[in-house]
């Protein structure tokens, strides 16, 4: 008995995992992001819009993000549903893990309206994430298309993955010129502070990617001045 506990002792013993290292948190909540157009892969501007249209002459996008960021959900439901409550869309995404991934739309023959888009992630019957979007049947009668100095897309620079977290911090200011029929016809950077200055030709990109409705009462054109800070997550 002794040498049987003897050699017992002199064996290696089993690793034990350690599951505080290891713990991936749970996703808590889906980001929803909705784009005139699907970016190319080496965009370094996207196309953030306050309203779709059903003609199925553009590549409109959802983009879906897991929060917090190093959540890993295994897979996603998007649905989006008309103002009659009437699922139009939806998308199975078994190979979703919690990074931000954009899906093209088709928007088939909902009422047009305001419409309601879910994110349901790992199976789960509820919905973690929900965002809402204007579709019209044409862009003529969509309301965010009405005259104004309002963009219906205003773009955005997309991050640089070369710059560190923790040095993304700045203030960047540009300006777009638009004239009276809703064409950028220029863009200029006005202040570049901190990551701001590296962040120039991303702005002007995005500058050129927003899109403004017709405004014939503006004969001089109009001047939009958009502003963005940046801060480490």
């Amino acid at each position: 008995m002794l040498r049987t506990a003897l050699l017992l002792a002199l064996l290696p013993m089993p690793a034990i995992a350690d599951d505080t290292a290891a713990a991936v948190p749970e996703a808590r909540h889906a980001g929803l992001e909705f784009l005139w157009q699907l970016p190319a892969p080496d965009s370094i501007a996207r196309q953030p819009t306050l309203g779709f249209v059903a003609d199925g002459k553009r590549a409109h996008a959802v983009c879906v993000f897991a929060l917090p960021p190093d959540a890993r959900p295994k897979g996603l439901i998007l649905e989006g549903a008309d103002p009659t409550g009437k699922v139009v869309v939806r998308r199975e995404e078994p190979d979703f893990d919690g990074e931000k991934r954009c899906y093209t739309v088709a928007l088939g023959d909902g009422e047009p309206g305001r419409w309601t888009w879910r994110a349901y992630l790992d199976g789960k019957p509820e919905a973690l994430g929900e965002g809402h979007i204007e579709v019209a049947r044409t862009l003529e009668e969509a309301p965010f298309y009405r005259p104004s100095s309002v963009p219906y897309v205003l773009g955005r620079p997309n991050y640089d993955p070369s710059i560190p977290p923790d040095e993304f911090i700045g203030r960047l200011v540009w300006l777009i010129h638009v004239d009276p029929a809703g064409k950028v016809t220029d863009v200029e950077v006005e202040v570049a502070e901190g990551v701001g200055e590296r962040m120039r030709e991303r702005a002007i990109a995005a500058g050129y990617l927003s899109l403004f409705p017709p405004d014939p009462g503006r004969a001089a054109g109009f001047t939009y001045r958009r502003e963005l800070e940046f801060r480490p997550d």
